[in-house]
């Protein structure tokens, strides 16, 4: 019983066995199985910078290299999907692996999710990077419009600066520029761009009237994390300005030099028609062009203008001088050394004018305003606007008279320099001062006797610019000297040149004091920084030196001839690094050779100083 079940069992397991190995029976194993899936490679990590309604996504840790150099085995594409909650979820690819990819159109102020996969060429995608952001968009570009900083104005009424003192960056903002644009008052379109520390001038606009500025500011924003937009943005800004009238004062800042030039009433209406202005070089501001609307030419030589300059006392010894106080002259420049003079303020507004093509012409003597307002002007010097009045130009005459209003008497320096002195002309003695007194030239007297003057021998043959000497002590003097912030230019001017006379009988300007000494019939000329008394005039030390000895008239010149002097004034180099800056002639009569004296008002010694001028040759 036993072996007959032990054979049917063999029996069975062999067909079992058969029928395992037919087709059919694999195909029913397959149903039951699936085939091995490789996934590509996902990237290892994700974080976003954002734009102006865009973001641009980074996927490596080791930064952004080519999608050539990217090795992600079998992963072909990169997959980005957002929205994906929205009925119009967006699913951006591309074909390449990518280090970062830039996303744009976001110009939502939300919320967005993104999920970024890898997939290959089956479709099969990666596990996804994860990350939501907020974009950059249209309407914190209205707020940020908002924070934009107004410019300071200064205005006129056909003129306005707009200027930003502290700059346009805030916690908000970058600034990176400006450009704007505007219509004149003549319909001219002006546009231009500002970069760093904007300025705006503009002119010609009309009085009383809305003027209206495009102003357009590139911004870079920095969001709330500190962090720097990527994208600088255009923003548009218009800024409408109500002009004031032509009518309103303005507060003039040179008020002497534009009186000086005929002005007598400041508003725009009543300088609207000035056409011309001079400022002299001891200005100290250009802001008063700012409310000159029509203004051309400018002369900085100052040249015309009365009682601009300073004066400078001297008082001692009873008596009291003042000199200055009228019109530069030719041979005056400033006392300082060029390169230690301050360039005057406000030359911006006056580069302004310039540029916008208002002034046209300007006169200007090199170095006068010193070394920096030099290289201010030298563009403009390339450009024809700037005429530089050189020492060889025409401007400079060839010899130039001292005026009276820089006289001062000798004895404020010394007692021993006494002389009674008189002047033949309208401008001495000043009201007041009793430094000098009166006397006509073509009816003169000496110790009773009249005097021929020979006026036709002079150059000023009026005989109205006379110096009258009468000899009370022993070193008789009198003086010409410039206010204390002047000195002569002995580079432009390098001759002193003047006429003596004597008309008293030559036996009293004969042996004075004994041993032949003639000393009373030849001037000595003593040009220096100061006087010994007044240290307080110059900055640079007394500097003194002896231009040297001038000849006596002979017998047979006085009474009969004006002698003619020159002293070449060349020792006064008057070069930039120079403490030479003389500013005093002293016109000493007797050499101060110990002579013994004793005034005698019947037998008066008086000598006759005319023609004091300033040449540019010894011939002239």
């Amino acid at each position: 019983m036993r072996r007959v079940l032990s054979f049917l069992l063999s029996i069975c397991f062999f067909a079992v066995l058969c029928l395992s190995c037919s087709d059919d029976f694999y195909d029913n194993i397959k149903k039951f199985s699936k085939e091995e899936i490789i996934y590509p490679a996902a990237y290892d990590t994700v974080y976003a910078t954002i734009g102006y309604e865009r973001a641009e996504i980074d996927l490596r840790k080791d930064g952004r290299i080519p999608a050539s150099e990217m090795d992600f085995a079998k992963a072909k594409r990169t997959i980005i999907e957002y929205d994906v909650d929205y009925p119009n979820p967006k699913i951006i690819t591309i074909d390449s692996v990518c280090s970062y990819v830039n996303v744009t159109g976001l110009n939502e102020p939300r919320l967005y999710r993104f999920n970024i996969y890898t997939e290959d060429e089956y479709g099969n995608r990666s596990i996804p990077q994860t990350i939501s952001l907020i974009p950059y968009t249209s309407y914190d570009v209205e707020v940020l419009a908002k924070g934009i900083l107004e410019p300071t104005m200064s205005m006129s009424p056909n003129a306005i600066v707009m200027e930003w003192g502290n700059g346009l960056n805030t916690i908000l903002m970058e600034y990176h520029g400006l450009s704007y644009a505007y219509t004149d008052k003549d319909g001219a379109v002006h546009n231009d761009t500002v970069g760093n520390n904007p300025r705006i001038y503009s002119g010609n606009l009309s009085a009383g009237e809305e003027a209206v500025f495009d102003m357009k500011y590139r911004i870079l924003p920095i969001l709330e994390n500190g962090e720097k937009l990527l994208d600088t943005l255009l923003i548009e800004k218009p800024l409408a300005v109500k002009m004031p009238t032509s009518d309103q004062p303005f507060i003039p800042q040179e008020l002497e030099i534009l009186q000086a030039n005929g002005i007598s009433q400041f508003t725009t209406a009543d300088v609207e028609g000035i056409s011309k202005l001079a400022y002299p070089m001891n200005m100290s501001t250009f802001a008063d062009l700012f409310y000159f609307p029509n203004v051309r030419e400018l002369d900085l030589t100052g040249k015309g203008l009365k009682g601009i300059l300073e004066t400078t006392t001297y008082a001692l010894n009873n008596m009291h001088s003042v000199v200055g106080g009228g019109a530069w002259q030719e041979f005056m420049m400033p006392v300082d050394k060029p390169a230690n003079i301050e360039a005057p303020e406000s030359l911006q507004t006056l580069k302004d004018l310039i540029d916008a093509g208002q002034i046209t012409q300007i006169k200007y003597i090199p170095k006068s305003f010193g070394l920096e307002f030099d290289e201010f002007l030298a563009p403009y010097v390339e450009d024809g606007v700037v005429e530089l009045l050189t020492n060889d130009h025409p401007f400079f005459p060839d010899h130039v008279f001292i005026e009276p209003q820089f006289f001062a008497h000798g004895k404020v320096q010394s007692n021993s320099w006494n002389m009674n002195l008189s002047y033949s002309g309208a401008s001495l003695p000043r009201p007041g001062f009793t430094d000098i007194g009166k006397f006509d030239a073509k009816n003169d007297r000496v110790n009773g006797s009249a005097v021929d003057l020979k006026l036709d021998q002079l150059i000023q043959s009026d005989g109205q610019n006379i110096y009258r000497g009468v000899v009370v002590d022993y070193r008789p003097s009198f003086f010409f000297a410039l206010p204390r912030q002047w000195r002569f230019d002995n580079k432009k001017y390098r001759y002193l040149k003047f006429k003596m006379f004597i008309g008293s009988d030559p036996s009293l300007v004969s042996n004075n004091g004994g041993n032949n000494r003639h000393v009373y019939r030849a001037p000595w000329v003593r040009p220096m920084n100061r006087l010994w008394a007044f240290s307080q005039y110059s900055d640079y030390g007394q500097e003194s030196w002896d231009a040297g000895r001038l000849s006596s008239l002979s017998d047979h010149e006085i009474g009969q001839q004006w002698k003619e002097y020159t002293v070449d004034m060349n020792n006064n180099d008057g070069g930039d690094n120079s403490n030479r800056r003389n500013r005093v002639y002293v016109f000493n009569i007797g050499h101060e050779d110990g002579v013994t004296w004793n005034y005698d008002k019947n037998k008066e010694v008086v000598i006759y100083i005319a023609d004091v001028r300033l040449s540019k040759t010894e011939n002239d």
